[in-house]
């Protein structure tokens, strides 16, 4: 069964990452045994989940500055309503469609991370990105 990135968004906020309706890559089954293991439990039963979505998310759309005038300036027909934001403080919300992330949000069982970076950036995509998956800025490849 495949999936879009709306659709896994849907299935997560809807489910509360209990379930996603599809069946996850077999090495991600494999990490989350482990990690389900009793040696590999953490002291404090906190669980790290990472989404990364590769292309296509619109990061203005998804955490929204909705306090900020110059967003609805530069985006008449893409902005989000005020209205409708799902207001995480008086600066920041979520699209309207991510009720399960705000759940989350609300619990403290989820953190947003913005301005992420690294130093002297040569603004390569492609440098980049291989930066973000390596951990590895000292490396010309990796």
């Amino acid at each position: 069964m495949s999936t879009t990135r709306r659709l896994f968004l849907q299935q997560l906020g809807a489910a509360g990452i209990v379930s996603l309706g599809v069946s996850p890559p077999a090495f991600l089954s494999r990490a989350a045994w482990a990690a389900d293991s009793a040696e590999n439990k953490a002291k404090d039963g906190r669980i790290l989940v990472l989404v990364q979505m590769a292309g296509g998310n619109d990061g203005l759309n998804t955490v929204i500055p909705h306090s900020d005038p110059e967003y609805y300036k530069a985006r008449p027909g893409l902005g989000i309503p005020k209205a409708n934001v799902l207001k995480i403080d008086d600066a920041l919300g979520l699209h309207p469609q991510m009720s399960g992330f705000k759940e989350l949000y609300d619990e403290g069982r989820l953190a947003i991370v913005q301005g992420i970076g690294y130093a002297n950036p040569d603004r390569s995509h492609f440098r980049s990105m291989d930066i973000w998956h390596s951990a590895r800025p000292d490396a010309e490849y990796t």
